[in-house]
């Protein structure tokens, strides 16, 4: 039965396909965008009630643990690849700033350093796409602990691996505008 419906199935070309959403985005750009972000949005909020249903049964602790790592797996890929390119020749504050800048491909704009020394550096990152913050506010997650406890986690071991003495906090979140920290931490 399976091979009758795939006769009779319309074929595309892979460029034609690709031609059309280049076409689409181009008219609908805003919608797109808006369309993507919402599938986003939703892919989270049920990432989240997956962690909820762990820490259910195991504990929030272990929930968060168990989603930090698999970050974690998915951020050491790339620094794995990015390693060879990285430029670290300043000082610990400057180095972790490079990689975090690399890693969320920051741009003007969503970027701007607050305070800065040799021990540590406050800024503001903008979320474009903003899924985290949606799906703590849906579940009733707390934004700030969330990202503690999963994420800026995940940033340390970056730092970790690249024998950067350095910590990872986010402190404050605004409107799709993350406040954090990064500082030198004793050995």
């Amino acid at each position: 039965m399976g091979a009758i419906k795939w006769e009779s199935q319309q074929v595309h070309g892979r460029d034609e396909v690709l031609r059309n959403i280049l076409t689409q985005a181009n008219l609908h750009g805003e919608n797109v965008v808006a369309s993507v972000r919402s599938v986003m949005h939703d892919y989270e909020v049920d990432m989240y009630r997956l962690v909820l249903t762990i820490g259910k049964h195991y504990g929030m602790e272990r929930a968060f643990e168990i989603m930090s790592e698999t970050v974690a797996a998915k951020r050491l890929r790339w620094l794995e690849q990015v390693k060879p390119e990285l430029i670290l020749n300043g000082n610990e504050i400057d180095n972790g700033l490079e990689v975090y800048r690399k890693y969320f491909k920051l741009v003007d704009g969503c970027f701007e350093v607050m305070e800065k020394n040799t021990h540590q550096v406050l800024f503001k990152r903008h979320d474009f796409i903003d899924a985290i913050a949606h799906a703590c506010d849906v579940l009733g997650l707390d934004v700030i602990e969330v990202n503690n406890k999963v994420y800026a986690k995940t940033m340390d071991l970056m730092f970790q691996k690249l024998n950067l003495h350095l910590k990872n906090t986010v402190l404050k979140y605004d409107e799709g505008w993350y406040e954090e920290m990064v500082e030198v931490v004793s050995e």
